[in-house]
């Protein structure tokens, strides 16, 4: 089974966030790419590399780092992280550009599918974990909407810019809807 929060942050948000997080257990965060078959550790969930911020990382405990997964993906030329079969939670980041900010999303699975069709259950250590995550990274956050959640920055910054939360359907539902039949 899935688990999952989604939500509304800025970067000042974000920080918070993984602040909260990291008080938890030992963790390192890891990006969702990697130039070898040994995922890339990051240092923050706020990366930019020349002028695009990173928005896909997984967090993982420090004592379950050797057992993250990785597939090649030859035709990129880069490494993937196995998000099914490893011990790691999915922190999709929010796009910001001061005037939109998008929707993110944490995630993980309890287990998933082996090779023999037999259910197989992440250990209960890293599914205990996960759980707390997402209930502190939900603490802070206030609810915007039945599914969403939005920082204190982020929600300060929507009231005084007048921003636009794209919770990344809203653009399309809007240009299908202007499109005759």
């Amino acid at each position: 089974m899935g688990h999952q929060v989604n939500f509304y942050a800025t970067p000042t948000d974000i920080s918070e966030l993984e602040r909260r997080i990291d008080l938890l257990e030992p963790m390192v965060i890891i990006h969702d790419r990697s130039p070898t078959s040994q995922p890339r550790i990051v240092s923050s969930l706020d990366i930019t590399e020349g002028d695009r911020r990173w928005l896909y990382y997984y967090l993982v405990r420090k004592k379950d780092l050797e057992r993250v997964l990785t597939e090649h993906v030859p035709a990129q030329k880069y490494w993937s992280i196995d998000s099914l079969r490893s011990p790691v939670i999915e922190f999709n980041s929010c796009y910001f550009d001061g005037k939109t900010l998008g929707r993110g999303r944490v995630y993980y699975v309890d287990g998933y599918y082996g090779a023999d069709d037999a259910w197989v259950e992440k250990p209960e250590s890293f599914r205990a974990w996960a759980k707390k995550v997402l209930r502190t990274i939900k603490r802070p956050l206030k609810k915007h909407n039945r599914i969403d959640y939005i920082g204190q920055n982020a929600l300060a910054w929507l009231e005084r810019e007048q921003g636009e939360l794209d919770d990344g359907y809203s653009k399309l539902r809007k240009k299908k809807a202007q499109t005759p039949p």
